[in-house]
């Protein structure tokens, strides 16, 4: 690798790294205290045989504390391979990011794209009350949750009952709009992530 490649990016506010064609590891500072909390996870063999052995582009995401004085953050992990003019294998660039979500509806209502969390906003709801919240901040009918969360539709309806009288709501766009106010819409629930890290083109690492 050149020199001036690895100077920069040890340098950048982005957290980045770099595996050469040897397996020689090269990160910055920041990219180091997300690996740290990323090294004793099963997957993490698993992400470094196929850095390795995968010379396509491709990413992953992860849940993952920002900082250990914050809640947990979604992080986005960008993998790059490098070639020579000769096609050679040079190893592998790679870059992480707080993952940003924005909705359709968000981007005309002219929102900014946010950070999701795993963190719940507070504890006034059953983990199941979270999950239908979820969809429902995202404007799924009761029928289309059921279908997602594979439980009834008066169950769910149930839950939508439950989530009006705790926060002394009357429809679901009041829900929404309190739920906004509140940073509902912000919040995933973490065991609707397959695992730790998964890939974000489709499928665990």
């Amino acid at each position: 690798m050149k020199s001036e490649m690895i100077k920069f990016f040890l340098s950048s506010g982005v957290p980045s790294g770099l595996v050469d064609n040897e397996g020689k590891v090269d990160t910055n500072v920041k990219m180091t205290d997300l690996l740290y909390l990323l090294i004793h996870l099963p997957e993490m063999g698993t992400l470094i045989e196929r850095i390795h052995s995968e010379k396509s582009p491709f990413s992953l995401i992860c849940n993952l504390p920002a900082d250990f004085r914050e809640s947990p953050t979604v992080w986005q992990f960008h993998f790059l391979p490098l070639f020579d003019n000769e096609k050679s294998y040079m190893g592998t660039f790679f870059h992480a990011h707080e993952f940003l979500f924005l909705s359709p509806l968000d981007y005309v209502d002219g929102i900014q794209p946010y950070a999701v969390t795993t963190e719940k906003p507070n504890k006034l709801f059953t983990d199941k009350e979270w999950k239908v919240l979820f969809f429902t901040m995202h404007r799924f009918s009761s029928k289309e949750i059921a279908r997602r969360l594979n439980i009834a539709t008066s169950t769910t309806e149930h839950h939508i009952k439950s989530l009006y009288e705790k926060l002394n709501v009357h429809s679901a766009f009041e829900l929404r709009t309190f739920g906004k106010s509140q940073g509902f819409d912000r919040y995933i629930p973490v065991n609707m992530l397959p695992r730790s890290c998964v890939n974000s083109v489709g499928g665990a690492v």
